[in-house]
Protein backbone atom coordinates (compact mmCIF):
# COMPACT_ATOMS: atom_id res chain seq x y z
CA UNK A 1 0.00 0.00 0.00
CA UNK A 2 2.81 2.51 0.74
CA UNK A 3 4.62 1.87 -1.90
CA UNK A 4 1.76 2.63 -4.18
CA UNK A 5 1.08 5.92 -2.97
CA UNK A 6 4.73 6.62 -3.59
CA UNK A 7 4.61 5.27 -6.51
CA UNK A 8 1.38 7.80 -7.45
CA UNK A 9 3.35 10.75 -5.46
CA UNK A 10 6.26 10.25 -8.09
CA UNK A 11 3.51 10.12 -10.85
CA UNK A 12 1.78 13.26 -10.16
CA UNK A 13 4.69 15.32 -9.24
CA UNK A 14 6.15 14.33 -12.77
CA UNK A 15 3.31 15.28 -14.27
CA UNK A 16 3.22 18.76 -12.52
CA UNK A 17 7.06 19.20 -13.42
CA UNK A 18 6.08 18.01 -17.28
CA UNK A 19 3.04 20.36 -17.52
CA UNK A 20 5.53 22.94 -15.73
CA UNK A 21 8.24 22.59 -18.48
CA UNK A 22 5.95 22.21 -21.47
CA UNK A 23 4.05 25.24 -20.61
CA UNK A 24 4.15 28.16 -23.14
CA UNK A 25 6.13 31.73 -22.25
CA UNK A 26 2.16 32.91 -22.95
CA UNK A 27 1.64 30.44 -20.57
CA UNK A 28 4.39 31.11 -18.18
CA UNK A 29 3.56 34.89 -18.11
CA UNK A 30 0.27 34.39 -17.51
CA UNK A 31 -1.23 36.54 -19.90
CA UNK A 32 -4.61 37.97 -20.30
CA UNK A 33 -6.94 37.29 -22.91
CA UNK A 34 -7.86 40.20 -24.50
CA UNK A 35 -11.26 41.35 -26.33
CA UNK A 36 -11.10 38.92 -29.28
CA UNK A 37 -10.38 35.40 -29.21
CA UNK A 38 -6.55 34.68 -29.38
CA UNK A 39 -5.06 37.91 -29.11
CA UNK A 40 -3.13 38.68 -25.66
CA UNK A 41 -2.57 41.99 -23.82
CA UNK A 42 0.59 43.07 -22.70
CA UNK A 43 2.66 45.76 -21.62
CA UNK A 44 6.33 46.43 -21.50
CA UNK A 45 7.02 44.16 -18.19
CA UNK A 46 4.77 41.03 -20.25
CA UNK A 47 7.20 41.26 -23.47
CA UNK A 48 10.08 41.14 -21.30
CA UNK A 49 8.41 38.25 -19.42
CA UNK A 50 7.84 36.39 -22.60
CA UNK A 51 11.80 37.14 -23.79
CA UNK A 52 13.13 35.76 -20.20
CA UNK A 53 10.81 32.36 -20.47
CA UNK A 54 11.64 31.45 -24.59
CA UNK A 55 13.61 28.38 -24.86
CA UNK A 56 15.02 30.42 -27.68
CA UNK A 57 18.00 33.21 -27.57
CA UNK A 58 16.44 36.17 -28.98
CA UNK A 59 12.36 37.18 -29.09
CA UNK A 60 11.08 39.12 -31.80
CA UNK A 61 7.69 41.76 -32.27
CA UNK A 62 6.34 43.34 -34.99
CA UNK A 63 4.36 46.01 -35.11
CA UNK A 64 1.14 45.46 -36.95
CA UNK A 65 -2.13 47.36 -38.13
CA UNK A 66 -4.18 46.06 -41.27
CA UNK A 67 -4.39 49.49 -41.94
CA UNK A 68 -0.78 50.45 -42.55
CA UNK A 69 0.76 49.90 -45.72
CA UNK A 70 4.55 49.39 -44.88
CA UNK A 71 3.28 46.77 -41.81
CA UNK A 72 1.91 44.58 -44.88
CA UNK A 73 4.30 44.57 -47.84
CA UNK A 74 7.04 44.36 -44.46
CA UNK A 75 5.77 41.43 -42.52
CA UNK A 76 6.62 38.34 -44.79
CA UNK A 77 10.08 39.33 -43.96
CA UNK A 78 9.12 38.99 -40.48
CA UNK A 79 7.90 35.99 -40.64
CA UNK A 80 10.64 34.44 -43.20
CA UNK A 81 12.87 35.66 -39.66
CA UNK A 82 11.60 31.92 -37.95
CA UNK A 83 12.14 29.88 -40.53
CA UNK A 84 16.02 30.13 -40.64
CA UNK A 85 16.61 32.16 -37.19
CA UNK A 86 16.57 30.77 -33.40
CA UNK A 87 13.77 33.31 -32.11
CA UNK A 88 10.61 33.55 -30.99
CA UNK A 89 8.06 36.11 -32.95
CA UNK A 90 5.05 37.80 -31.91
CA UNK A 91 3.00 40.19 -33.95
CA UNK A 92 2.29 43.43 -31.74
CA UNK A 93 -1.08 45.31 -32.63
CA UNK A 94 -1.56 48.81 -31.78
CA UNK A 95 -4.65 49.47 -31.55
CA UNK A 96 -7.26 50.14 -28.68
CA UNK A 97 -7.99 46.73 -27.65
CA UNK A 98 -11.84 46.77 -28.20
CA UNK A 99 -11.45 48.69 -31.46
CA UNK A 100 -12.85 46.22 -34.92
CA UNK A 101 -9.17 47.57 -36.45
CA UNK A 102 -7.83 44.40 -34.04
CA UNK A 103 -10.13 41.73 -35.47
CA UNK A 104 -9.12 43.00 -38.45
CA UNK A 105 -5.28 42.90 -38.12
CA UNK A 106 -5.95 39.45 -36.59
CA UNK A 107 -7.84 37.88 -39.49
CA UNK A 108 -5.25 40.02 -42.07
CA UNK A 109 -2.44 38.14 -40.25
CA UNK A 110 -3.80 34.88 -39.34
CA UNK A 111 -5.05 33.80 -43.16
CA UNK A 112 -1.29 34.39 -44.48
CA UNK A 113 0.29 32.89 -41.44
CA UNK A 114 -2.01 30.57 -39.49
CA UNK A 115 -0.05 30.37 -36.58
CA UNK A 116 1.02 33.10 -36.01
CA UNK A 117 1.21 34.60 -32.24
CA UNK A 118 -1.23 38.05 -32.10
CA UNK A 119 -0.27 40.88 -29.03
CA UNK A 120 -1.80 43.94 -28.21
CA UNK A 121 -0.72 46.43 -26.39
CA UNK A 122 -2.67 46.76 -23.07
CA UNK A 123 -5.14 49.80 -22.87
CA UNK A 124 -4.38 52.47 -20.68
CA UNK A 125 -7.56 53.89 -18.94
CA UNK A 126 -8.64 57.39 -20.42
CA UNK A 127 -6.01 57.07 -23.65
CA UNK A 128 -6.52 56.18 -26.82
CA UNK A 129 -3.81 54.49 -29.38
CA UNK A 130 -1.45 57.18 -29.93
CA UNK A 131 -1.24 57.87 -26.56
CA UNK A 132 -0.46 54.03 -25.54
CA UNK A 133 1.32 53.23 -28.46
CA UNK A 134 3.45 56.61 -27.61
CA UNK A 135 3.92 55.29 -23.77
CA UNK A 136 4.56 51.90 -24.73
CA UNK A 137 7.32 52.90 -27.41
CA UNK A 138 9.06 55.12 -24.72
CA UNK A 139 9.50 52.29 -21.79
CA UNK A 140 11.10 49.82 -24.55
CA UNK A 141 13.31 51.72 -25.88
CA UNK A 142 16.54 51.66 -24.87
CA UNK A 143 18.36 55.73 -24.87
CA UNK A 144 20.73 54.46 -27.89
CA UNK A 145 17.90 54.18 -29.97
CA UNK A 146 15.55 57.26 -31.39
CA UNK A 147 12.15 56.78 -29.79
CA UNK A 148 10.20 57.22 -33.17
CA UNK A 149 6.29 56.59 -33.73
CA UNK A 150 6.10 54.74 -36.25
CA UNK A 151 4.62 51.15 -37.58
CA UNK A 152 6.64 48.16 -38.83
CA UNK A 153 8.75 48.04 -36.08
CA UNK A 154 11.15 45.32 -34.87
CA UNK A 155 11.49 45.33 -31.77
CA UNK A 156 14.87 42.47 -31.07
CA UNK A 157 15.36 40.99 -27.04
CA UNK A 158 17.23 38.53 -25.65
CA UNK A 159 17.07 35.60 -23.09
CA UNK A 160 17.78 38.16 -20.34
CA UNK A 161 14.88 40.17 -21.35
CA UNK A 162 17.41 43.24 -22.67
CA UNK A 163 15.66 45.07 -25.79
CA UNK A 164 18.68 45.09 -28.33
CA UNK A 165 16.91 46.54 -31.27
CA UNK A 166 13.99 48.75 -31.92
CA UNK A 167 13.85 50.09 -35.69
CA UNK A 168 12.12 53.17 -36.89
CA UNK A 169 11.84 54.17 -40.37
CA UNK A 170 14.90 55.91 -40.38
CA UNK A 171 16.81 52.56 -40.79
CA UNK A 172 16.21 51.98 -44.11
CA UNK A 173 15.27 55.66 -45.88
CA UNK A 174 18.63 54.80 -47.73
CA UNK A 175 17.47 52.27 -49.22
CA UNK A 176 15.86 52.03 -52.80
CA UNK A 177 12.40 50.55 -51.99
CA UNK A 178 10.01 51.28 -48.77
CA UNK A 179 8.37 48.31 -49.48
CA UNK A 180 10.98 46.09 -48.97
CA UNK A 181 12.67 45.99 -46.05
CA UNK A 182 15.01 43.44 -46.11
CA UNK A 183 18.09 45.01 -47.30
CA UNK A 184 17.79 46.69 -43.09
CA UNK A 185 16.80 43.50 -41.86
CA UNK A 186 20.17 41.36 -42.99
CA UNK A 187 21.94 44.91 -41.89
CA UNK A 188 20.68 45.51 -38.46
CA UNK A 189 18.28 42.65 -37.37
CA UNK A 190 19.97 39.55 -38.15
CA UNK A 191 23.56 40.14 -36.90
CA UNK A 192 21.67 39.76 -33.35
CA UNK A 193 19.82 36.38 -34.19
CA UNK A 194 21.80 32.86 -33.74
CA UNK A 195 21.00 30.93 -37.25
CA UNK A 196 19.51 27.32 -37.01
CA UNK A 197 21.20 24.53 -37.76
CA UNK A 198 20.96 22.78 -41.11
CA UNK A 199 21.28 19.37 -42.33
CA UNK A 200 24.02 18.75 -44.48
CA UNK A 201 23.45 16.00 -47.31
CA UNK A 202 26.66 13.46 -47.44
Amino acid sequence: MLLKKSKLIIVAFLLCFVKGYSQTPIEKCKLPQSHYESIYSVTVDDVKCLAKNSEQPNTLFYTFGSWCKPCIYHIPTFFLIEKFYKADIYVLLVDPETNNSIEKSKDMVLEAYPHAKILVIKDIQGKGKSKKYNEFLTKITPAQFENIEDMSKYIVLNQKGEVQLVTSYKDSENDPDWKNDRPMVKRIVLPLLAKKETETKE
